[in-house]
């Protein structure tokens, strides 16, 4: 790593302290550049008393000037321990963009730790007009996207759990795949696979234990009755070596219990989304939003945020998203291709708020069709009216005014837009 003094924007000494951090999981590695002087640097553990001590030596080495922290996307530690403080500006950057202005003073490709913070504190120090600071949202709109992030992770949790325990039952106990519910998780299957992990046992079920049973999940006509009792006692056992299924009612019983602690956990997050959802300002405007529902709205609202000067227009929004489509030309071929470095949780909002909007919104289902019938693929045409949803949400977060479905249909017969014809047939 280059120790020249770096040359700053402005040599006064109220320029702000620049810092680069390259975060890791075990120790962190922070660059201090000043103008006229050789970088500092600077490695600390990851625990919390050493943070705090970096955070007051920024603050003494600085002397009451701004502190900008430059550092990746991603490192989500770092930003709660800094976004909060007044004196200290975050500029997050993409680990691409990161990567690429390092390499071209490298080209080599050697990397270390204490190289990347120099060159995250160069990238700030060289392109600070060119890069957006983070202002954190307010305190209930970063709690309503903190909310969403947990019950997005736990049903993704749940989800493999499911898996897990779908594929451990076949081995062994088919049955349980076999009972008339639509999902393994539900409650009638769920007790059944907890009361009875060994296929031998339920064989063997008294019919009034089964019927009690039943009659918990609202199953109690005789005829239905009958017939799942007589699934249980007719489908025969796949196996009854012993030292197959007890290994595996073991790890079947564990499952059970880790998918119930999670719906548990997702059900906590609903209500706490709920409660805040209520208490937001901002709630009207996305909870009528054809196909949102209690899932996506506040998702939606966290995407956008509470900082109207976040995004300059909907194309901005589009692009930080990720359903904006990325151009590349050079000379005479052009390619326009899907955008993958973005946000994955921003971009599934839109894009699965876009496949529900098609189903509860008359002109977004006709918008699609139009789409396929042009042989688009199913996720670009997703894509595409995922972009024309991004314009509207701008328009109705910019004025916080409620999206209105009759007064955008004007505006597409006043521009006499072919969708419109479509939309007759």
């Amino acid at each position: 790593m280059s120790q020249q003094p770096t040359q700053m924007h402005s040599q006064d000494e109220k320029s702000p302290l620049v810092v680069g951090v390259d975060w890791a999981d075990a120790k962190h590695d922070l660059c201090i550049l000043q103008p006229g002087r050789a970088p500092i640097t600077r490695r600390i553990n990851a625990e919390p008393q050493d943070v705090q001590e970096i955070i007051a030596e920024l603050r003494r080495i600085a002397s009451g000037r701004p502190i900008h922290v430059c550092l990746e996307k991603g490192r989500v530690r770092i930003i709660h321990h800094f976004v909060l403080l007044e004196d200290i500006t975050l500029y997050p950057v993409d680990p691409k963009q990161a990567t690429r202005f390092r390499e071209s003073f490298v080209s080599s490709g050697a990397k270390d730790d204490r190289g990347d913070a120099y060159y995250l504190a160069r990238l700030l120090a060289d392109r600070h007009e060119d890069m957006r600071p983070m202002k954190p949202d307010d305190p209930l709109t970063r709690k309503i996207s903190l909310l969403c992030q947990t019950r997005r992770n736990l049903v993704d949790d749940k989800t493999c759990v499911l898996q897990k325990l779908q594929a451990a039952l076949k081995m062994y106990h088919p049955l349980a795949l076999m009972l008339p519910v639509k999902k393994l998780d539900s409650g009638l299957a769920l007790e059944f696979v907890r009361r009875f992990p060994d296929p031998r046992k339920a064989k063997k079920a008294h019919r009034e234990t089964l019927k009690k049973w039943l009659a918990r999940h609202s199953i109690k006509q005789p005829e239905r009755v009958a017939q799942i009792i007589e699934l249980i006692r007719s489908t025969p056992l796949v196996t009854s070596d012993s030292a197959l299924i007890e290994p595996l009612v073991i790890q079947v019983q564990t499952l059970v219990a880790q998918l119930e602690k999670l719906q548990q956990g997702i059900e906590k997050c609903e209500e706490a989304i709920r409660v805040a959802m209520a208490q937001h300002p901002d709630a009207k405007l996305f909870e009528t939003l054809p196909g949102a529902g209690p899932a996506l709205a506040p998702r939606l609202l966290a995407a956008l945020g509470s900082d109207r000067d976040r995004y300059a227009d909907a194309d901005s929004l589009s692009s930080a998203v990720g359903i904006a489509p990325v151009t590349i030309a050079s000379g005479k071929k052009r390619q326009v291709r899907r955008r993958r470095a973005c946000p994955k949780f921003l971009l599934q909002t839109f894009h699965e708020f876009a496949g529900c909007a098609r189903r509860f919104c008359p002109w977004s289902g006709a918008y699609y069709r139009w789409q396929r019938d042009k042989g688009v693929g199913h996720h670009a045409a997703i894509r595409k009216l995922a972009t024309r949803w991004a314009r509207i949400l701008f328009r109705v977060w910019q004025t916080r005014q409620a999206y209105d479905p009759a007064r955008y249909l004007e505006s597409m017969r006043t521009k006499n837009h072919p969708l419109i014809a479509f939309l007759k047939n």
